[in-house]
């Protein structure tokens, strides 16, 4: 973890929130088979597995951090964070009355580590929670209930409630305009759909590491890999959603495209410059769609940010030696305000250009007396942003903390270890 930055001063507030995404067409998922629970995730990488994702550090780095939290919270949380829906639970919606896009929900649950964030259409803010493998929403009263997960880590629950469902350590959330929440669940994406039902939409959840996609592979049965092998690695599954609705998935060595009849493309990537001119793009994280529909991702070359053109050309946007000036890390992406793709950088937020990275905000005063190193980010309507930062007990944050920003004002929405609403 690098040493922060000397705060700056904020910067010019976000534009206007670009339209809610279009829905997403996704094909029948065939009944998937429970596996058991995976292995406890966030240990170092195997001997050999370096060599296999050379650019893992961010990633790794973060689990790291959130391991070392897990570690200390499992012990006195295991009673809480197991939570089972029986039948006489109460199921409610989020939202308020005329809002769009709720999803039904269980018990109020407790946040232990925030993880990545998503904005649902009605403007609820959801949140993986990575030390008990649910995924949460906020609710406008500041207390969380949960959308999906039972608090054990493993894989079931297909085809019935998302909130009875086990989940693996979700590493990435995103919406669909019709209201459907995806999540990159260890090595599949599963769906979770208004009516609150549950399903695997891609990734057989096999294999020590994620294999080669061909063109035209079913969905339900591509090796995306295993839980514990992504968590090995550093690199987990990152989902993005192209303005016409189109999911696609990042590998960390493959970009690939969810077709409407349930399979998978794979999206061209040739580099055109650099020592490595006429290669494919490999070693990378994050990714997210502009509204170009170019490809934007993370990574390859340390902190980095190259952009994929619809004809598969792959240039560098952004490295090191312009924006964080330290390297290292992979850059959290997101598609945001005018269609843009925006990423992370340390206490700031990046605007991806056509052949710049240009600042959105930074997050130049301490929040609630500490620095604010930002993970995870994501827009909602109004011009609000929603982020939260490396985890408490790591590097130099005290404790996490999860926040909203309009304008140049900064709310304390969550603090690790707080039970009281903010």
């Amino acid at each position: 973890m690098e040493t922060p930055s000397p705060p700056v001063a904020p910067v010019a507030s976000l534009p206007p929130v670009a339209p809610a995404l279009p829905a997403l067409p996704v094909a029948p998922a065939a009944p998937v088979a429970p596996a058991p629970p995976a292995p406890p995730e966030w240990p170092g990488l195997e001997p050999g597995e370096e060599a296999l994702f050379p650019e893992a550090r961010r990633l790794r780095r973060r689990r790291w951090a959130i391991g070392t939290v897990v570690g200390i919270l499992l012990a006195g949380i295991v009673a809480l964070v197991v939570l089972t829906v029986g039948r006489g639970d109460t199921v409610i919606s989020a939202a308020g009355p005329g809002a769009t896009g709720a999803l039904p929900l269980g018990p109020v649950a407790t946040l232990h580590v925030a993880g990545p964030l998503a904005v649902a259409a009605d403007g609820a803010l959801y949140v993986s929670d990575v030390a008990a493998h649910r995924v949460l929403v906020r609710l406008p009263d500041g207390r969380f209930r949960t959308v999906a997960g039972d608090g054990k880590a493993g894989f079931s629950g297909d085809g019935g409630p998302a909130v009875r469902a086990e989940l693996a350590g979700p590493s990435d959330l995103a919406f669909a305009r019709s209201g459907a929440l995806y999540i990159a669940d260890g090595g599949r994406v599963r769906v979770v759909g208004r009516d609150g039902v549950i399903r695997t939409i891609a990734g057989n959840g096999r294999g020590r590491s994620p294999q080669t996609i061909a063109n035209g592979t079913p969905a339900l049965s591509a090796n995306l890999g295993s839980a514990a092998a992504l968590g090995r690695s550093g690199v987990p599954l990152s989902l993005a959603l192209a303005p016409g609705g189109q999911l696609y998935i990042s590998t960390g060595w493959q970009i690939l495209r969810l077709t409407a009849t349930g399979k998978l493309d794979t999206v061209r990537t040739v580099m055109t410059s650099g020592p490595y001119a006429g290669h494919p793009l490999g070693g990378f994280g994050p990714i997210a769609v502009d509204r170009n529909r170019n490809v934007d991702v993370a990574g390859v070359n340390g902190w980095a940010i190259w952009q994929v053109s619809p004809d598969g050309a792959a240039r560098e946007i952004g490295s090191a030696a312009g924006a964080r000036r330290s390297g290292g890390d992979y850059s959290v992406l997101e598609r945001g305000p005018g269609g843009f793709v925006f990423g992370e950088d340390g206490p700031a937020i990046e605007r991806v250009e056509k052949d710049k990275l240009a600042p959105a905000f930074t997050f130049g005063k301490r929040v609630d007396g500490e620095y604010f190193w930002l993970t995870y980010f994501a827009f909602g309507p109004g011009g609000a942003t929603y982020a939260d930062e490396i985890p408490g007990g790591s590097a130099f944050e005290t404790q996490q903390q999860l926040v909203s920003v309009k304008g140049s004002r900064v709310s304390l929405l969550w603090q690790q270890g707080s039970t009281a609403p903010k």
